[in-house]
């Protein structure tokens, strides 16, 4: 038995949630929303590191929680293609299936719970949120705020071993290189970044071929 440690944005998911999220938030000028995306970019090719890039992206634009339960929903409904069946598998397999992510727990426990992922096995971004549903704070003990590393650091996390790291970021392959994880999968569906793919053990192009890489690897 081992470990399969997804990614959520751009891997579980076709695209990038926070950036869903913001993209809904009122008032924003056409300039801001491309600066979101800018910044959402940089972070994900290591340019920026995470901790600044969702400081400065909630500074630009603050989601509500009914925005946030809007497109969580909406995600957890319209997955990658193949995303539902291949979890299904690896947990017939006797394999661990986990979500570990920088986007808001709210998304990846909507999604946690379509694919049938335990709530323990997904870590990400602790939001406050006030009575009125506005964004208050992120809740300031949590590490995946800084990083997906720090995140682990507080929590060390028992990973059925072998654990392999899927996702397309610099955030993800880091797990690889604080041994966190055996093994990284660039995954490359619907982002491919160069950086990353030359630090990963293997590519996945979608998840078929990620059934085929995963089935080498945790054997």
């Amino acid at each position: 038995m081992g470990s399969v440690i997804f990614d959520f944005d751009s891997t579980l998911v076709p695209s990038e949630s926070l950036e869903e999220v913001l993209a809904r938030a009122g008032g924003l000028s056409d300039t801001e929303r491309e600066e979101i995306r800018e910044i959402t970019a940089a972070g994900m090719d290591g340019r920026l590191s995470f901790e600044d890039s969702l400081r400065m992206r909630l500074g630009i634009a603050s989601p509500s929680l009914a925005e946030v339960t809007a497109v969580a929903h909406e995600l957890a409904t319209s997955p990658s293609a193949g995303a539902p069946e291949l979890v299904t598998a690896l947990h017939d397999a006797g394999h661990q299936v986990w979500i570990v992510s920088g986007g808001l727990r709210e998304m990846l426990e909507a999604m946690g719970s379509a694919l049938g992922i335990p709530r323990l096995r997904i870590h990400g971004v602790t939001a406050q949120w006030t009575p009125a549903g506005t964004l208050e704070a992120i809740a300031p003990d949590c590490g995946f705020a800084i990083s997906k590393v720090e995140g682990l650091s507080r929590l060390g996390p028992a990973f059925a071993r072998p654990a392999i790291g899927v996702g397309d970021g610099a955030t993800d392959l880091a797990l690889r290189t604080a041994g966190f994880v055996d093994k990284f999968v660039a995954y490359t569906e619907h982002a491919l970044r160069p950086s990353v793919v030359a630090g990963a053990d293997a590519t996945a192009a979608s998840m078929a071929d990620l059934d085929e890489v995963l089935e080498r690897l945790l054997t």
